[in-house]
């Protein structure tokens, strides 16, 4: 999965794509960064990340923000 083809799953499910933070080391919400050989997918509030968990690959850093983001059976609890 690539950056543009997860935003524009983000819209389809009618979340905001600015709830995801990408390489940016001072806004809130769900970050996706590149840490030294790893993708990390964490929650930031107040400067400090929380639940922060380790991906080989951007692409699979994506698919499992995005099934949290929907949720695991295509909902995002917005129904």
């Amino acid at each position: 999965m690539t950056k543009s083809s997860f935003v524009k799953l983000l819209r389809e499910h009618g979340i905001d794509e600015k709830t995801v933070v990408f390489d940016d080391p001072v806004r809130d919400g769900y970050c996706v960064k590149k840490n030294y050989y790893k993708w990390e997918v964490s929650y930031r509030e107040r400067g400090i990340d929380y639940d922060c968990v380790g991906f080989p690959s951007e692409s699979a850093a994506l698919l499992y923000l995005l099934s949290i983001l929907i949720g695991e059976d295509g909902h995002n609890g917005a129904d």
